[in-house]
């Protein structure tokens, strides 16, 4: 009775895996065995954060949605928060930057009086030789 591949156990594909990791500029080389742990770790975490997800919501479906609210709830998956959103509607997001653009409109005048400050701070110092260092 022979004993089945490790790589068939696995439902990600190892070169697609090891693409992944040798883009790294700090990855030389892959070797078979951190390979292989790297492919099942990261099924494992997929399936966990897809088992969560499903169990977090009242319907039979699994959609992007639930897996964004559980990343953005959770602490532990905080490096995952700016690559999975929450979703929003369009005009939620049209609301979102309209207020972002609100705001540098007001940073921006703000800055244009700091520097008109500045400016006027400069050319008054530069035309009282007691304010010089020698």
């Amino acid at each position: 009775m022979s004993t089945p591949k490790p790589e068939k156990e696995l439902h990600l594909p190892l070169s697609r895996v090891k693409t992944i990791m040798k883009s790294s500029p700090d990855v030389d080389a892959v070797g078979p065995e951190p390979l292989y742990l790297v492919t099942k770790v990261t099924e494992l975490f997929v399936t966990d954060l897809a088992k969560r997800a499903y169990k977090s919501n009242k319907t039979n479906l699994l959609e992007y949605k639930h897996i964004a609210e559980v990343v953005q709830e959770d602490d532990t998956l905080d490096f995952l928060r700016e690559i999975m959103p929450r979703k929003i509607t369009v005009r939620q997001f049209k609301e979102l930057m309209a207020k972002k653009a609100a705001k540098g409109n007001e940073s921006d005048e703000t800055s244009e009086e700091s520097s008109e400050e500045d400016s006027s701070d400069e050319s008054s110092s530069s035309s009282n030789p007691d304010s010089q260092h020698s």
